[in-house]
């Protein structure tokens, strides 16, 4: 009978332990949705830049709606086929899906259902973390990220699909994985980084056939995913990349290196040298670390990416808090870096804000911005040491001395 008690309230502990992160997380959720209400309080003008202007000064712009009126989706269009529309295939696919369901055909009501799958996806992300070996629920549900970014642009959904790869892969699932890691890609590109360390861990392994599995359901899901849009309108599918190769860098890492004059394409050449030598690295430690490294490995070469990459947007701290949740980080680490993603996100949309003021923007942009940018760079050089260290020392030691 004691027994019996004992294990119903070791069952009861279980199970509360997976509710509270979900119902913290819910809390930071709600906690967005209000943070950006003015979106569905919205009743101006329908073009982009007054929708700007309106959430600017209310600290309450979300790339969802501006797009909604940029690309008039009030007329419910296809992407890619009645406009141009910059993002990869599986984006332009939800967007279009959500834009159907929204039968109003209303922006707020638009940005209101793009919000709730957001949210949903966000409490399966927490729901999923304590699958991975070292996931730890706690650091994504009380996350700031997940209140800051839940609306701001279509990310969470890129995540998710990510770990739903992640989980797949670490359950040895190659084939959905390499489907679930496709889905990914095509919906936010840069998930592809993480392909080459996949396979390097089946291969170190020597499991030739899982990566080969892998390999192929990547390649054939891609082609499934592309191929429709690729034949049919091929310039429409070709915009994605052209737009990233002749868009100018942003707030990062290049603009330390202004004085020199360097051209978009040249900042393309160093991005792309510099993610090469990183990829080298981070493989070379996988290669001789744990057996486990891979999932350090991808954490690392995300915020490598985001740390060289021309432009980084402010929704993709959430990707480096979950990848770090689903590898065991450090809280501290989680706590620092969502500490100096808080001092960005204000930076960034005060200036933002400041815009029409001009003079005020570019205090802001030189006095605020730019040091929040070198605190962000700073903290993801940190990150990636850290993911380094953990591949290196194992688990506990690489833990204990963060935690130190």
């Amino acid at each position: 009978m004691r027994d019996q008690k004992l294990d119903a309230r070791r069952e009861s502990g279980r199970l509360w332990s997976q509710i509270l992160p979900l119902v913290a997380a819910a809390t930071m959720l709600l906690l967005g949705f209000w943070l950006r209400w003015a979106n569905v309080q919205y009743d101006g003008l329908p073009n982009q830049d007054t929708y700007n202007q309106y959430a600017f000064d209310r600290f309450a712009y979300s790339d969802i709606a501006s797009l909604f009126y940029r690309d008039n989706l009030h007329a419910n269009p296809w992407p890619y086929f009645d406009y141009r529309f910059e993002y990869p295939v599986g984006m332009g696919l939800l967007v279009y899906l959500i834009n159907t369901a929204s039968t109003s055909r209303l922006m707020p009501d638009y940005f209101l259902l793009t919000s709730v799958v957001m949210a949903i996806a966000g409490l399966t992300i927490v729901g999923l973390m304590p699958r991975f070996r070292h996931g730890r629920a706690w650091l994504v549900a009380l996350s700031p990220a997940l209140a800051l970014y839940v609306n701001l642009n279509w990310d969470m959904w890129g995540v998710l699909l990510t770990i739903i790869a992640l989980l797949l892969f670490a359950k040895g699932r190659d084939t959905t994985g390499g489907i679930m890691l496709a889905a990914a890609v095509w919906t936010k590109f840069f998930p592809i980084v993480l392909l080459p360390l996949l396979l390097v861990d089946r291969v170190r392994h020597g499991r030739w056939r899982a990566a080969g599995m892998l390999t192929a359901a990547f390649t054939l899901a891609s082609l499934a995913i592309n191929a429709p849009l690729f034949i049919l309108q091929r310039d429409a599918w070709l915009y994605f990349f052209q737009v990233n190769q002749t868009r100018g860098r942003e707030v990062n890492l290049w603009n330390f290196f202004d004085r020199w004059g360097l051209t978009t394409q040249q900042i393309n050449t160093g991005s792309a040298i510099l993610l090469s030598l990183g990829l080298l690295v981070v493989i070379a430690a996988q290669w001789r670390g744990r057996s486990e490294a891979w999932m350090p490995a991808c954490c690392a070469m995300l915020a490598w990416f985001f740390f060289i990459n021309k432009v980084y947007s402010p929704q993709y701290s959430l990707w480096i808090v979950v990848l770090l949740a689903a590898s065991g980080g450090a809280p501290a680490l989680v706590v620092a870096w969502s500490a100096a993603d808080l001092i960005y996100f204000w930076s960034s949309f005060v200036t933002l804000g400041q815009l029409q003021f001009g003079d005020a923007a570019q205090w802001f942009y030189q006095y605020t911005l730019m040091p929040a940018m070198a605190l962000r760079e700073g903290m993801l050089l940190l990150i990636v040491g850290w993911c380094l260290a953990r591949i290196w020392k194992g688990d506990q030691q690489a833990g204990t001395e963060m935690r130190r």
